[in-house]
């Protein structure tokens, strides 16, 4: 039997296991919710099931709060005063430190686990922050901080150029939460090897970035002259490679191991974490071109951004558990 049959044959065994598994257990649902769901740390079939399941109805309940808080902000201030949430690039300039700060947060998390935290933030030994729990608390920070930020600008901020635009609000409480949360990471940047490793990683998303673009764009003026390649795809597909090289090089130079359960699988082959590469690509690519075929615009975008914000918030939690040792 071949290896890739081997892994097909894993998967289906394991699927097969995890619900006769299910069938079993089930009957007893509050053992079944806390054996793999509270004690159990890492991921298994059942949980990777239903915080997939939670995170895409997260990324609908957001688009439907966007489009009420556009309602409600024109119907309060005005057309000509309520700057809406548009799907555009200065809206998603100005959502970036939140991203960061969900991964400083799980990280901070990570660091604390291995009792490496500094005062005053101990609040992170109370286990806070682990998935799925600190997907939810950034969300809920982020959109209470977008509608402070909202009413703050359109309330007291209208005659004050720079801040008269609600993004820049938020923007700047953004930046000064991350700085803050980012404090007790500069203390463990000690060991040259693994900041080594953390600017090898850079550097090849850096190289696979200039590359992917100039060919990407270079085929479709060749080929494909009636298809512009967007900048969102571009970048979705840089933070997803970037997010792809931290979990190969980890694992392959540092002794690190893959939690989630579907990668687990494909790693347990001659050829260990490599072909994650190849895979995260192909998917990647092949979810631009399916997301292509969908007529408005703003869910076009929409899609790639959360892509794009997803590939750099797992990669960037990474990247800070690799330069800290941790």
């Amino acid at each position: 039997m071949s290896v890739q049959q081997n892994i097909i044959q894993e998967f289906l065994d394991g699927i097969f296991k995890a619900v006769n598994t299910f069938l079993k257990e089930i009957v007893d649902p509050i053992s079944f919710i806390y054996k793999y769901f509270i004690s159990e740390e890492g991921y298994n079939f059942y949980n990777t099931i239903v915080y997939t399941a939670i995170g895409i109805l997260a990324i609908l309940i957001i688009g439907k709060i966007i489009v009420r808080i556009n309602q409600k902000g024109v119907k309060r201030w005005g057309e000509e005063q309520f700057i809406p949430i548009q799907m555009d690039s200065e809206f998603f300039v100005s959502i970036l430190p939140y991203i960061f700060i969900g991964s400083t947060l799980r990280a901070l998390q990570d660091i604390a686990d291995q009792n490496k935290i500094i005062s005053p933030y101990e609040i992170f030994g109370l286990r806070l922050f682990v998935t799925p729990y600190v997907y939810v608390i950034t969300i809920l920070l982020t959109l209470t901080v977008g509608l402070i930020s909202i009413f703050i600008s359109q309330e007291y901020l209208k005659d004050v150029q720079r801040f008269s635009n609600w993004r820049n609000t938020f923007l700047t409480i953004g930046i000064i939460i991350e700085i803050i949360l980012f404090f007790p990471i500069i203390f463990l940047l000690t060991d040259p090897y693994y900041i080594g490793g953390g600017v090898i990683i850079l550097v090849l998303s850096g190289i696979f970035g200039v590359l992917f673009h100039f060919i990407a764009t270079r085929v479709s003026q060749w080929y494909l002259p009636e298809v512009i390649v967007q900048r969102e795809e571009i970048l979705a597909m840089i933070t997803q490679m970037f997010d792809a090289f931290n979990t190969v090089i980890a694992i392959e130079f540092f002794n690190y191991q893959e939690k989630h359960y579907l990668p687990s699988i494909l790693f347990n082959t001659p050829w260990g974490a490599w072909p994650f590469l190849g895979l995260k690509f192909g998917i990647v690519l092949l979810f631009i071109y399916v997301v292509r075929g969908v007529e408005q615009k703003d869910i076009q975008k929409w899609l790639l951004w959360v892509v794009f914000l997803l590939g750099l918030a797992t990669g960037t939690r990474d990247f800070l558990r690799l330069i800290t040792n941790t």
